[in-house]
């Protein structure tokens, strides 16, 4: 279990609490130099590994945690992310199928407005149809796998969705018949309807192959 995180006091002692009583998984969590109380909520979970990283960076922290794992499966799972109850049974199971290099799950959001009921479907649909997945799905790739692509790309925006698209190429990667539960934090402070409209221009021009240092900025 790969976390990145940045600023994450709020939410990480949550998402650790959801595996207390699991055994054999990893707690990696991976800081890119947060400023508040992070680090100590951390401590304070037992069997949770922290690595630190020279910069922030999503695919920097996660390639980081991947090199600290002993595993032979990685998630990469965000701070603000829930899986199912029986998410790690449902992941261990696709692996026993023949070609199953990885895969993720369907996107579910705290908030059950229809807004983001609507939002939590068509993005389910866009990672079913169009491959474009994010990390707020849990994305999890067998260690051989990920070595193959050569772990997360070196960008400041997408590189969740590039990764997959690699990955997929490797074999089969497929999408659980279960949802993550996924905060809508950032909806919330950044606006609904700006939210929605920015991602989506973002990733057309990342589609039309404007620089993603164009993009990072843009969007921060």
């Amino acid at each position: 279990m790969i976390i990145p995180v940045l600023n994450e006091e709020a939410v990480i002692g949550a998402c650790l609490t959801q595996f207390c009583d699991v055994e054999d998984v990893e707690l990696i969590v991976v800081d890119g130099g947060s400023a508040d109380d992070t680090q100590r909520v951390v401590a304070a979970r037992d069997g949770a590994q922290w690595v630190q990283v020279a910069k922030a960076g999503r695919a920097l922290q996660m390639n980081a945690g991947a090199e600290r794992a002993t595993g032979d499966v990685f998630l990469f799972l965000h701070a603000d992310t829930f899986l199912p109850s029986d998410g790690l049974m449902l992941i261990r199971d696709s692996l026993r199928v023949p070609g199953v290099v990885g895969g993720r799950f369907r996107l579910g959001l705290s908030e059950k407005t229809i807004g983001f009921r609507l939002v939590a479907f068509l993005s389910t649909l866009r990672s079913r149809y169009l491959g474009i997945t994010y990390g707020d799905q849990g994305i999890y790739v067998r260690r051989d796998t990920f070595n193959a692509v050569g772990g997360f790309p070196s960008l400041q925006l997408f590189e969740d969705s590039e990764f997959c698209s690699r990955v997929a190429r490797e074999g089969k990667f497929v999408m659980l018949n279960a949802r993550v539960c996924s905060s809508t934090r950032r909806w919330r402070e950044w606006g609904f309807v700006r939210t929605v409209v920015e991602m989506w221009v973002l990733r057309i021009l990342y589609t039309f192959s404007v620089s993603d240092v164009t993009l990072s900025r843009w969007y921060r």
